[in-house]
């Protein structure tokens, strides 16, 4: 894991996605964050950039969280990915997709903020 590491977030509501945002750039000041509005800019952008995390709203238009996860874990790519969704009923699936961890909506910042050490640790 670089020391700097890139993190990617897919949030179709920009309050939440600018939320998001800030606490991860709070969290770790020298990280890169690129901040989409759906599924689909998600996988562009981790085509054309990469990522070494990726926190992903369940709900986007264009392409879904899950939609998202299961392109990206069909093609091997093995980064940590963290679902975050009002729909706790969705937990589970996300999860058997290849999601590390489900959030549910609204977040819980300590858990936000453990969950993202966790799974940037190396």
């Amino acid at each position: 894991m670089p020391s700097a590491p890139h993190i990617l977030i897919a949030e179709d509501h920009t309050i939440v996605r600018e939320l998001l945002t800030t606490i991860v750039a709070q969290m770790y000041p020298t990280c890169t964050v690129t901040a989409v509005a759906n599924g689909a800019e998600a996988l562009a952008v981790f085509q054309e950039r990469g990522a070494d995390l990726l926190i992903t709203d369940y709900t986007m238009p264009i392409m879904t969280g899950l939609v998202l996860i299961q392109t990206l874990r069909a093609h091997q790519v093995t980064i940590p990915i963290v679902v975050v969704s009002i729909d706790t009923s969705i937990a589970k699936a996300v999860v058997q997709a290849g999601a590390n961890r489900f959030l549910p909506k609204p977040l819980s910042l300590p858990e936000l903020q453990q969950t993202l050490i966790v799974l940037l640790s190396p």
